[in-house]
């Protein structure tokens, strides 16, 4: 008889094998076949952890906030202090706009792992989301120091624009556009700072390069109207606006941005049915 045939393996073994199945599955992106390994191990072990979280995972990845929650408690229950699993809680409530209960989820995970530098972004996304930007910041910075990605020098920009230091934001998106610059989010950003600082010209190009790497981002459309209308440019921008439409009909900060350039050209009546129609969006 073979001796790695299952009848000779440890139930340890097979559930081994049934996780690493799982994940092998997951990781794929094949949820399906990953929750069935991960609901057997859990018959054969209902106080396994690791297959408690990954079914959380999927739950959550699927949108179901509250079932993944509560599996991710369950988790802890059974194995203590996984800063991934309060992570994950964090994730879910933010997404359920439970923004304190969030805040204090990653905080747990942080009370479990210092360098656990999403928990620190994701800390200052909650803080910056309730308005406390000084402390969001702070957050960004320590997620900075442990992993010096684009994604965290984005963030910190957007908390400084939210302190009104746009100067060191726009140094912020310069440093994320540096390491990474295919991201559409920190041109748009960028030109919005820029706005703010009265440097119209700069704003216009920024927003411009937003359309170059992101064609079918509406925000990028956007911010590139609301630049070429500090500029005066108000066919242009109303041009900017209807292309934002185009790539997303259903989006009413859209038809508002075409109602306001309608005003601006002295085109009430458009700019009346633009209203309406964002109004039936929001």
């Amino acid at each position: 008889m073979n001796p790695m045939s299952p009848m000779n393996q440890t139930p340890q073994t097979q559930i081994a094998q049934l996780l690493e199945q799982g994940l092998f599955h997951h990781r794929r992106g094949e949820f399906a076949p990953a929750m069935e390994r991960y609901v057997e191990v859990l018959k054969r072990d209902p106080q396994n952890a690791d297959a408690l979280y990954y079914s959380a995972v999927i739950a959550c990845a699927e949108g179901q906030y509250r079932e993944g929650i509560d599996l991710a408690r369950r988790s802890l229950t059974f194995r203590g202090r996984q800063a991934r699993v309060h992570n994950l809680i964090g994730k879910a409530l933010a997404e359920m706009n439970e923004l304190k209960d969030a805040l204090a989820a990653f905080d747990e995970a942080l009370a479990c792992d210092i360098k656990f530098a999403e928990a620190f972004t994701n800390r200052g996304n909650m803080l910056c989301d309730l308005g406390r930007y000084t402390e969001g910041l702070s957050s960004y910075d320590r997620a900075l120091e442990l992993e010096p990605i684009a994604a965290n020098w984005l963030n910190r920009g957007t908390a400084l624009e939210g302190l009104d230091r746009v100067d060191e934001a726009i140094e912020s998106y310069d440093r994320a556009i540096a390491l990474e610059p295919g991201v559409p989010l920190t041109y748009i950003n960028r030109s919005h700072a820029l706005l703010s600082a009265g440097r119209n010209e700069e704003a216009l190009a920024t927003a411009e390069r937003a359309v170059e790497v992101g064609p079918s981002v509406p925000y990028a459309h956007l911010a590139k109207a609301q630049a070429q209308l500090a500029l005066g440019q108000k066919e242009a921008a109303l041009v900017a606006a209807e292309r934002a439409i185009a790539v997303a009909p259903q989006l009413a900060k859209a038809h508002k941005a075409r109602a306001a350039i309608l005003d601006a050209l002295g085109r009430a009546e458009e700019a009346k049915a633009s209203r309406e129609q964002a109004a039936g969006l929001a």
